[in-house]
């Protein structure tokens, strides 16, 4: 997805300055779909207003310059929905986690499990959250979506839990040549 239709997409959701936008695409959901820095969305923000698919206004802020606040125009919300239309592209993952993973035979083993144990920990800590705020999610879109992620975690979490052992079962590289954590 490009940085124009995830302007369209934020901007579906309520009027919202630059800075807010970046905001709520730096936040669950959202945060899960695609990376985009304020480097793209301001750009994409002014060739939008220029299609007249946004609107910009001028906002007074208390010791602060005015803030520009942009509106979805109709033009611009049946542009969203065309653009929704497309099919979309393959899903790429980047994780660090996993190239670790992966490089794991480097590492001692010690190591690796605290780096497993953590991502466990923050899997559940994630889980909690979504626990915590599944009441207020109640679009049927964003419900599915929520849903989905929740199952992924939990599937994630009980992956890493059953099969940490195995992984680090075998002695690594790193121990074999006394490489230790410091």
């Amino acid at each position: 997805m490009d940085a124009r239709t995830l302007c369209l997409a934020a901007l579906s959701l309520g009027e919202a300055s630059g800075y807010e936008i970046k905001k709520t695409l730096d936040e669950p959901p959202f945060d899960h779909f695609q990376d985009t820095g304020f480097g793209s969305i301001y750009p994409a923000l002014t060739r939008l207003a220029q299609e007249g698919l946004v609107t910009g206004s001028a906002q007074a802020q208390e010791r602060r310059p005015d803030k520009k606040v942009y509106s979805l125009t109709e033009a611009g919300r049946r542009h969203l929905c065309q653009s929704l239309l497309q099919p979309p592209a393959p899903d790429r993952l980047r994780s660090d986690f996993l190239f670790l993973l992966f490089m794991s035979d480097q590492m001692p083993r010690a190591h690796l499990g605290q780096v497993i144990e953590q991502r466990i920990a923050d899997i559940e800590a994630k889980l909690a959250h979504m626990d915590s705020c599944s009441e207020h999610v109640s679009d049927r879109g964003h419900r599915f979506v929520f849903e989905l992620g929740r199952s992924y975690y939990r599937f994630l979490r009980d992956f890493l839990t059953r099969n940490k052992g195995w992984l680090l079962s075998e002695a690594t590289t790193a121990d074999a040549a006394g490489l230790v954590v410091g």
